[in-house]
């Protein structure tokens, strides 16, 4: 048999406990991890101590107060990368000008060229230097 309860009682409701949920905008849903070498670990750790806050607060800080995309190098344009490869492959030629030269073989006039043309593109790729 049932025990009879009170008609004046009602249901029980969990009670919500915690704090008070953020608006949606101020939510930090995204996790990103990232690698540290040892030495880094150690500065973000000591940072985080020294100012008693959690290692993500401390980064967040740092790159919030940073314009980062002033900081890093743009990456190159179509015409950039063109000409980077066209660069790599005349340092692997003057490579092999220059293991020839080791064999006592003479290819100056072969090296001259190619060093004027790294000059020439160099020169196009970085025209402040």
């Amino acid at each position: 048999m049932e025990a009879p309860t009170p008609a004046d009682s009602t249901p029980h409701r969990p009670r919500k406990g915690g704090r008070k949920a953020s608006p949606l905008a101020e939510k930090q849903r995204h996790v990103v991890s990232v690698r540290l070498t040892d030495k880094e670990h150690e500065r973000l750790n000591r940072e985080a101590e020294r100012y008693r806050l959690s290692q993500g607060e401390v980064l967040r800080s740092v790159w919030s107060k940073q314009d980062t995309a002033t900081k890093l190098p743009a990456p190159p344009t179509p015409d950039e990368a063109r000409l980077l490869v066209q660069l790599a492959g005349m340092a692997a030629n003057l490579n092999q000008i220059t293991k020839l030269a080791h064999l006592q073989q003479d290819q100056r006039t072969g090296a001259a060229t190619v060093l004027g043309q790294m000059h020439h593109l160099l020169k196009r790729l970085a025209p402040e230097a």
